[in-house]
């Protein structure tokens, strides 16, 4: 059958319009997997929902989040219990305040942090942006869900937090380490020096700590301490600072706090110590010594702490569990040193050794002697040491000293600490500042013989060696002039 000159024009017609739809279907495909490949390809999740919530569109990237396949929610009106969405600390989201339901009806963009359930059970966290979507008459097309998972810097903040609290905490007591107590010190001291600011300074100490390590256990002497750090930090401010600065000693920096009012903080602390229990110390209760002192104009930071440590070191001479304050400054003469002693290595001049040494050393430090010194006077009551011999560049005292691998085990040693002190003068064009170096030499000796100590005090004596220099505060490596066995001198370490 053949079409007529008269209808062949509508025929034509006809096949132009079923080719324009053919191509306008094929440009509609196109722009439908273009935008699908386009959404795949987010790194965030997507989803986009109708006027009545039904889900038109999931994305690749909350399949991924969500463990859950486009296929088996698409045409699902969204609830937040199909991706057990939760608030940012857990608390689930009810249907009847969905932000979604809330941004279809109000027409208003709306955005905060929340949890979804991911693949296998995890929890994600996510940040949601709530948009909706307009046609041309401004009548509400749906609405977009935004999913941002920020699940990994939450965890680099976690892990920068944690790197921080590392390197600024003591890890026992969660109160400030003793380099975090220093850096602070220092900008209290800075601000002094322009302000009108004041601060004190309390250095406490736990009486007899070392008879609760014997008696109890060392873990139990731990707990006490944890115990001791809570109470401090009862009685600090905003701005004030409580650290663990070694051992058992703890300080406290006391901001816009003169010496009378850091006193009476320190008597309030030592009076409620005393009146509190300890429970793993069968409820016996502890006591502590206090040094006080307030930062002077003219103070450097070792000014300010020598004064404190000599004041605490006075409250335990005069019988322990009480506060001193000290305001005035701290006098020490210079140490001399003797034209005939011998010189070391190090050319430094020393007394002759006249008998056999397990352990030797040289060190060098900026730490004043007269701290030095208050350093050794607080060792010395704490170890329970005999003095053999004080003079005025060299003391000489016996220490029985436990072997750190096994309590058990005791021995008696003689350590002779001489020191020297000169001056040492910076070549640095802003200050030409004069500063004192201190130099030590520390020598540990058998005093005692006995059975297993007499075999082993050669390995226990670096023990006493690196607690001294503990004490002392020589313990960087930085400080060592010259450490050698005396079995060996050749051997430098």
């Amino acid at each position: 059958m053949s079409i007529s000159e008269s209808d062949a024009p509508a025929a034509t017609a006809a096949a132009n319009q079923v080719a324009e739809n053919t191509i306008d279907s094929q440009r509609q495909l196109n722009w439908r997997l273009f935008r699908q490949h386009l959404l795949d390809n987010l790194a965030d999740g997507v989803i986009f929902v109708d006027p009545q919530g039904s889900i038109r569109t999931w994305n690749r990237q909350l399949e991924t989040m969500t463990g859950m396949i486009a296929a088996k929610v698409m045409g699902q009106k969204f609830k937040p219990a199909l991706i057990e969405l939760s608030g940012p600390t857990g608390e689930p989201i009810e249907a009847n305040a969905c932000p979604l339901a809330r941004c279809l009806r109000t027409g208003q963009a709306t955005s905060g942090e929340y949890r979804i359930t991911g693949r296998s059970g995890r929890e994600v966290k996510v940040e949601v942006s709530f948009v909706p979507t307009t046609c041309a008459k401004g009548l509400i097309h749906g609405a977009i869900m935004l999913f941002h998972d920020y699940t990994v810097q939450l965890d680099l903040q976690r892990q920068l937090q944690d790197l921080y609290e590392f390197s600024t905490l003591d890890p026992l007591t969660q109160v400030a380490n003793r380099s975090e107590f220093e850096r602070v010190l220092e900008e209290f001291v800075r601000a002094n020096k322009t302000t009108d600011f004041c601060c004190s300074l309390i250095i406490c100490d736990i009486d007899f700590f070392k008879q609760n390590n014997d008696n109890y256990n060392h873990h139990v002497g731990d707990q006490a301490l944890v115990a001791f750090a809570s109470l401090l930090k009862k009685f600090v401010r905003s701005k004030d600072i409580v650290a663990r600065y070694g051992g058992e000693e703890f300080v406290i920096l006391c901001a816009n706090c003169d010496a009378a009012s850091a006193r009476q903080r320190a008597e309030e602390i030592r009076i409620e110590l005393t009146q509190t229990p300890q429970p793993m110390l069968d409820n016996k209760c502890i006591t502590a010594s206090f040094g006080v002192s307030e930062l002077l104009s003219e103070d450097t930071p070792t000014d300010l702490f020598v004064r404190a440590d000599t004041a605490l070191l006075t409250a335990k001479e005069e019988g322990r569990n009480r506060v001193v304050c000290q305001t005035g400054t701290l006098e020490v003469d210079s140490v001399a040193v003797d034209s005939d002693k011998s010189i070391s290595e190090t050319g430094l001049a020393w007394s002759n050794q006249t008998k056999a040494v397990l352990e030797s050393g040289e060190f060098q430090t900026i730490t004043p002697v007269p701290l030095m010194v208050t350093k050794l006077r607080g060792y010395i009551l704490e170890k329970d040491a005999e003095l053999k011999h004080v003079d005025s560049d060299s003391i000489s005292m016996q220490i029985e000293f436990e072997d750190p691998r096994n309590y058990g085990r005791r021995g008696r040693f003689l350590v002779d600490i001489e020191f020297q002190s000169q001056a040492n003068r910076s070549q640095s064009a802003a200050t030409r500042a004069v500063q004192s170096i201190t130099y030590l030499r520390i020598a540990i000796r058998e005093a005692a013989t006995r059975k297993w100590f007499s075999t082993n005090c050669t390995e226990v004596a670096p023990d006493l060696m690196r607690e001294l220099r503990d004490f002392l505060m020589i313990a960087s490596e930085d400080d060592k002039v010259m450490v050698d066995r005396a079995t060996d001198p050749t051997v430098k370490r």
